[in-house]
């Protein structure tokens, strides 16, 4: 499993940070920590971090690499 650590600015309410951790679980991948505009989450196999920060950004947030 690889563990990403994702820059997102504009996630910093409970309400938002809600959002993300919904897109990301969508997405396939497991949220090992959700702060202020930061995530960490693992891929499963079969997963890649692309597919999770599309479903981030359809979300309505973006991210920063």
């Amino acid at each position: 499993m690889e563990t990403i650590d994702l820059s997102i600015p504009a996630m910093k309410s409970a309400h938002c940070q809600f959002a993300v951790r919904n897109a990301v679980t969508n997405s396939g991948a497991k949220v090992k920590n959700i702060y202020p505009s930061r995530l960490i989450a693992e891929l499963a196999d079969g997963i890649d971090r692309s597919a999770v920060i599309d479903a981030i950004e359809k979300a309505g947030y973006k991210v920063h690499e």
